[in-house]
């Protein structure tokens, strides 16, 4: 049976992706800095937790050994609640730890947590004008900060990873964007009023996921067969806006070419390489919650 290395296994997100692994029959080894019991190293929920720090290179090599996939979701998640160079430090730092602890072990099947903020998005002091719509994984980063910057460079990291040993290695990384449970998506349709040209979701352009369906596609990328270094965006069909897509675009980025029509309320990031690629299905709409 496939042993998959999930780090952040009790964050957020973690804890999905956890759930969505031991559905499909997978074991797990969890690990966090934040235990979900009070032990080093326990079983939990059918899987296997210890307590590791990510930017500790020997406990991150110690606690992946017989494992044959990684998912890499632990970090700072973003500029706000540290500071700057800790954010940068903490993440890029233990996204080295995985990616070199994975070469020395062998382990071929790699998914890494990137962001939509990998080409500069939310935490932008402003609106930074973009090119063209929708956007794709071939769009040029605007990073400016140091969150929305190491998750770019983490991704640069990974071209270099697979430098290192050329057809063994499968890397994938996952720009997850506004991961939201069924109970924040009914927040959302409940609003009186959502952000829509003027608010700083245009930062983001209005896009969002469901965090069971975007655990479910990091199963997906350790199933796939794709080779290399592929980024990913993770995002729902839909805006979280109330006006139309295009709409949007033409008040907030007028300047941006509008490359293929994006009707009604569809999102203005395309899906369509992890739907090709990972046969992943988003579904989901806070529409409806």
């Amino acid at each position: 049976m496939t042993t998959v290395f999930v780090t952040g296994s009790t964050g957020r997100a973690g804890k999905y992706i956890v759930e969505d692994l031991l559905k499909y029959g997978y074991d797990v080894v969890g690990i966090d800095k934040n235990p979900p019991g009070g032990t080093n190293a326990i079983r939990s929920q059918d899987y296997i937790f210890k307590t590791v720090d990510v930017t500790d290179f020997g406990q991150v090599l110690s606690a992946m050994k017989n494992c044959d996939a990684v998912i890499h979701m632990a970090a700072i998640p973003n500029p706000i609640t540290a500071p700057e160079h800790e954010v940068f430090r903490v993440n890029m730092t233990s996204s080295w730890n995985v990616l070199e602890a994975a070469e020395l072990l062998g382990i071929e099947k790699i998914v890494l947590a990137s962001s939509v903020n990998a080409v500069g998005a939310v935490f932008s002091k402003g609106i930074t004008p973009r090119p063209y719509f929708p956007i794709d994984e071939k769009h040029p980063t605007f990073a400016e900060d140091a969150y929305s910057l190491g998750k770019w460079l983490g991704e640069e990291m990974a071209e270099a990873f697979v430098r290192r040993r050329p057809g063994k290695v499968q890397i994938a990384s996952m720009r997850f964007h506004g991961l939201m449970d069924r109970e924040r998506q009914a927040q959302l349709n409940a609003a009186a009023e959502r952000d829509g040209a003027h608010g700083s979701n245009a930062k983001h352009f209005w896009g969002w996921s469901d965090i069971s369906e975007a655990a479910r596609a990091c199963t997906l990328a350790i199933e796939a067969n794709f080779g290399g270094h592929e980024v990913f965006f993770i995002n729902s069909e839909d805006t979280s806006a109330d006006e139309p897509t295009e709409e949007l675009i033409k008040s907030v980025y007028p300047e941006a070419e509008i490359r293929t029509p994006m009707p009604g309320n569809t999102t203005a990031i395309s899906v369509e390489k992890a739907k090709r690629l990972l046969g992943w299905k988003p579904k989901a709409t806070w529409r409806d919650a």
